[in-house]
């Protein structure tokens, strides 16, 4: 025990020495000009300074998110800026707390207790914890739970998983405060790649205008108010810039790198880091059934309709354990489910009898499949699916935490991607490459009694008083 107390005192020391060094490669880029941070940055940064002025009931945060999307920079940002306060600090990474030391969160506290000369409780200054892929200790929870219990001089912030919410009880959650880092949006993406900062304002009053009009006049009429401010946004971008950000732009981790053979490797490698890592953990499976859920997803990828029976049938297993696949993918976040229009989301995939609709959470991860393995669709089709992606990944951003909506999408045949509901309120909407007509939208408005319909694609901004319904071009959509 003595041994091993000594391994963890060095790799402390270590840790703690190059964790300034190691800091600045997150916040400064090659030319020590500092990165932009994300959005969600600044309401981060509002739990840690409301630590600092006396406010101690929010000083436990978990940042959940895809792998990749950026959770490791943004805790790095935060930790550097917390070098001015008088305070002690720590910083790692679980993995290598797990795996190479062979250790857990609760050992290692205690080491660093000795380290620092006295216990959580008795602390003369805060402590600033920062743990990174905490899911990496399976006790991760009862630890941080005890850590938190102990003194309310401890800022703990956590990423991981976003499986982490699967893990934790309700005394945890009762603790935590759990943020989602989502993939970039495009005036994230700009910020970051061409340091094109957004006009105050104008996302929010994009979201107004699309969310939250009464008709499809007044949605019209807020977005042609909006377009001359967009303009100005978007002099010196060009389609290339969007179309890098529909391919792989959307994961953070993509943005330096120049050639799209290296990009789309290591998208792959992201994702075999899911299965082989995350998954494997996670999942009760075989290793001959995580062997083949690349192949799953490449078959999602490509399938013109999703049908959990085609996908067992195709690869020899139980529709069953098919399930079992997709609610882990989803945990993992690499996927994300679209109920059908009319069934509960409490619904089981066994007791849902319409099929739901599985998109990925960044349409990077479908062009690496297109690019690497190759389509069986047309070129039109694959952009309209990587559009519907990208939709939809700002369609559940928007959702996040709001208990009062849901994102359906009508199972009929033609019939529109998605339907958004919120409390009394319907929007139907339609998601395409090309210029899109109103067809597939009338049904659906019809069915579900639509306070209006919303058609994302190449278009113009058009209003059609007829069909109750908004044209809305793909550049002022990905402004929300």
């Amino acid at each position: 025990m003595a041994i091993k107390k000594e391994k963890i005192r060095n790799f402390l020391n270590d840790q703690i020495a190059q964790a300034e060094f190691r800091a600045k490669a997150y916040v400064f880029d090659e030319d020590n000009k500092r990165r932009p941070q994300r959005s969600i940055f600044v309401k981060i940064r509002s739990y840690f300074e409301d630590f600092f002025t006396a406010n101690k009931s929010k000083r436990w945060i978990t940042l959940t998110g895809l792998r990749g999307a950026g959770k490791t920079t943004l805790m790095y940002q935060l930790y550097h800026e917390s070098k001015v306060r008088d305070c002690y600090r720590l910083i790692l990474s679980l993995d290598q707390v797990t795996q190479i030391m062979e250790s857990n969160i609760s050992e290692v506290l205690q080491v660093y207790e000795e380290v620092i000369g006295c216990h959580l409780e008795n602390l003369d200054k805060p402590l600033l914890l920062f743990l990174d892929e905490v899911q990496y200790d399976p006790k991760w929870g009862v630890a941080l739970k005890s850590v938190y219990d102990r003194s309310d001089k401890v800022f703990i912030f956590v990423t991981g998983s976003a499986a982490l919410h699967m893990n934790s009880n309700t005394d945890i959650a009762r603790r935590t405060i759990f943020e989602k880092l989502f993939p970039l949006s495009f005036t994230e993406y700009l910020k970051i790649k061409n340091k094109k900062f957004p006009i105050k304002g104008l996302s929010g009053r994009v979201r107004g205008a699309i969310f939250a009009s009464d008709s499809a006049k007044q949605c019209f009429e807020e977005l042609k108010a909006i377009e001359k401010h967009a303009d100005k946004y978007y002099m010196g971008t060009t389609r290339i810039d969007f179309q890098k950000y529909l391919n792989y732009g959307s994961l953070p981790f993509m943005i330096a790198l120049q050639n799209e053979a290296i990009v789309y490797d290591q998208i792959s490698k992201t994702l075999d880091r899911v299965v082989n890592n995350d998954i494997a953990q996670l999942g009760n499976f075989s290793q001959e059934v995580v062997s083949v859920i690349p192949a799953i997803l490449y078959a999602v990828a490509d399938m013109d309709a999703f049908n959990f029976s085609t996908i067992s049938n195709k690869f020899g297993l139980s529709r069953a354990k098919v399930a079992e696949i997709f609610s882990i993918l989803e945990q993992t976040e690499i996927l994300f489910r679209v109920y059908p229009h009319g069934s509960h989301l409490s619904q089981s995939v066994h007791t849902t009898k319409k099929p739901s609709k599985y998109l990925f959470s960044s349409p990077a991860f479908r062009m690496m499949y297109y690019k690497m393995i190759g389509s069986i669709i047309s070129e039109q089709n694959t952009k309209g699916r990587l559009l519907e992606d990208l939709a939809g990944m700002y369609l559940h951003r928007f959702l996040y935490k709001n208990t009062y909506a849901s994102l359906t999408y009508d199972s009929a045949k033609g019939g529109a991607d998605f339907i958004l509901t919120m409390h009394n309120k319907r929007l139907v909407i339609e998601v395409g490459s090309g210029k899109k007509g109103y067809r597939q939208v009338i049904e659906t408005a019809k069915k579900v009694k639509a306070s209006y319909s919303i058609i994302v694609s190449e278009n113009e901004l058009e209003f059609s008083e007829e069909f109750n319904a908004v044209k809305i071009p793909i550049r002022l959509f990905v402004l929300m």
